[in-house]
């Protein structure tokens, strides 16, 4: 279990044994980091750096050797939660700029900008399966964003019309060669 003092750095418990907490040496110093959360399979734990205002996700499948192992680009403001999704691929933030973020930490942990709220954004979760993310913003607003890229670009494709011609890539992007996001319509 993870918490956060008075002096912004996060403090481990060992809670084995809940009616006597104990807490254990932080590997990780004095780092103003806050609102961490563990991944699924509690081998990587991610947090909000204060000061630097990224996201670390640290690899702590070994408490007394836990270490940073990623940096992830926020958006400049102040983060209020974080979530993973069910299989500890994605991690969702909830921002003080009213916007949420998204990251592929199984990969190259680019992160998505979802924009739409008005103010701060105090709340996101995931869908057991994954497939959508809530948002809850200080707006009053909830919104659910659908996470299947390959889904997202289907439905975009269904209503895009009319198509890009050849002939209009051509005039509008002469220094690429003709790919058409979209298959041709049926």
């Amino acid at each position: 279990m993870t918490s956060t003092g008075e002096s912004g750095s996060l403090r481990f418990w060992d809670i084995s044994d809940p009616r006597s907490p104990r807490e254990l040496p932080s590997p990780l110093g004095s780092d103003p980091l806050t609102g961490a959360v563990f991944s699924p399979d509690n081998r990587r734990l991610a947090a909000f750096h204060r000061t630097d205002k990224t996201v670390w996700l640290i690899d702590v499948s070994d408490i007394g050797r836990a270490a940073k192992v990623t940096q992830l680009p926020a958006s400049g403001g102040w983060l209020y939660t974080l979530a993973f999704d069910a299989d500890g691929r994605r991690l969702a933030a909830g921002a003080a700029d009213s916007k949420a973020l998204l990251w592929d930490v199984s990969g190259a942990a680019a992160r998505t900008v979802l924009t739409g709220h008005s103010n701060p954004v105090p709340a996101v979760a995931f869908s057991p399966d994954g497939h959508t993310l809530a948002t809850g913003g200080n707006d009053f607003t909830i919104r659910l964003w659908d996470t299947g890229l390959d889904r997202v670009a289907a439905r975009i494709c269904d209503s895009a019309y009319p198509r890009i011609s050849r002939a209009q890539w051509a005039q509008h992007l002469t220094a690429v060669d003709f790919n058409p996001p979209c298959p041709p319509a049926t």
